[in-house]
């Protein structure tokens, strides 16, 4: 919990996290040892930087704000991705569902990012139990 707290604390700090983007709207994916992806996120653009080598050498490090996070987690928790805090080149991750992400970063949305197809609704059935807080 003490690297996902950290992660908190940094990307409330900057309001934004960093990815890695192969080309525009394409991003890094990983997945665990089941086959379910995710997709790493960074509290900063240095830990972004040093995990770009390997099968991600050559993607670009990017950044983005919460608003346009916050619409963007939508569509990973559709799609059953979900999020990857700070993958280091060991392996390991610590894991965050999409929605849960969401769902807590809601507060945190200036709402400053609109799509063109954005009309405000959550689509997405989320299922029985799944809109609860997360602690």
């Amino acid at each position: 919990m003490e690297k996902l707290e950290k992660f908190i604390n940094a990307i409330l700090e900057t309001r934004k996290v960093w990815l890695l983007e192969a080309k525009e709207g394409f991003f890094a994916m990983l997945e665990d040892g089941d086959g379910e992806p995710y997709i790493p996120l960074w509290e900063s653009e240095e830990l972004a930087v040093k995990a770009a080598q390997g099968d991600w050498e050559g993607y670009t490090v990017t950044d983005m704000g919460f608003s346009e996070l916050s619409h963007w987690l939508k569509e990973l928790a559709a799609d059953e991705i979900d999020i990857a805090v700070s993958p280091m080149a060991d392996g390991e991750i610590t894991a965050i569902p999409s929605y849960k992400f969401r769902n807590w970063l809601k507060p945190y949305d200036d709402h400053s990012f609109k799509d063109k197809d954005d009309d405000g609704d959550d689509d997405f059935d989320y299922g029985e139990g799944w809109a609860q807080p997360w602690t």
